[in-house]
């Protein structure tokens, strides 16, 4: 598929990667795209990746990856313009600077919010509770790390899902784009458990059933 993703930081440098490993054509969106980091990414993607700025990305793309700090992401969104039918998948998470909590949270959630700052697009909560090595590598001793996702059109949760396979996660559909509400309070645990509790950031949720 045709992947933009908006945003050269961790959580988007890993998923490109991974994607274009798995042979989707990822265009990067970045306010540098000719910046050493951003060629250096490049480098690391291989053939099937490029960069532009974050308009040029999403030109062709079926699926726009928002892997953006909280704070940037209005701005970005207006300045893309009308994401008429495609995919938008949230990875972000709306935390207070000093990742004491979220800002929006239990009647909202930053993916509800999203959706009305691009009404025309399909908006899909995904790869917001894992950290960035969780990304880079979802096998932890031979079973693969759960990765959520919600939203409210069937067709792009099908999409969003076999992505998250192609990433190497075990994808968990978690029913409406309102379970928002219940993911980001999930990724403030790992941050606490991660940070707070000293686990570090090679560790992942993992849902089991019988």
């Amino acid at each position: 598929m045709k992947v933009a993703i908006l945003g050269t930081g961790a959580v988007g440098s890993a998923l490109g990667q991974r994607l274009a490993a798995k042979g989707h054509d990822v265009v990067f969106g970045s306010r540098a795209p000719q910046s050493g980091r951003v060629q250096e990414l490049l480098t690391r993607c291989g053939a099937s990746a490029r960069a532009g700025s974050p308009r040029e990305a999403v030109t062709d793309a079926e699926v726009v990856v928002l892997a953006l700090p909280w704070q940037a992401v209005p701005a970005v969104l207006a300045g893309v313009g009308p994401l008429d039918g495609r995919v938008l998948i949230d990875c972000t998470n709306p935390l207070r600077a000093d990742l004491s909590g979220i800002e929006i949270g239990h009647v909202s959630s930053a993916a509800e919010q999203i959706a009305e700052w691009a009404p025309q697009a399909k908006v899909v909560k995904a790869f917001n509770t894992a950290s960035v090595k969780a990304m880079l590598d979802p096998v932890f001793g031979g079973s693969k790390a759960t990765m959520f996702y919600c939203g409210d059109d069937s067709q792009a949760k099908e999409i969003v899902g076999q992505l998250i396979a192609d990433v190497g996660f075990e994808p968990v559909d978690a029913g409406p784009l309102s379970v928002s509400r219940y993911l980001e309070p999930l990724a403030m645990l790992y941050i606490h458990l991660a940070i707070r509790q000293g686990w570090g950031s090679n560790c992942a949720f993992k849902i089991v059933k019988r």
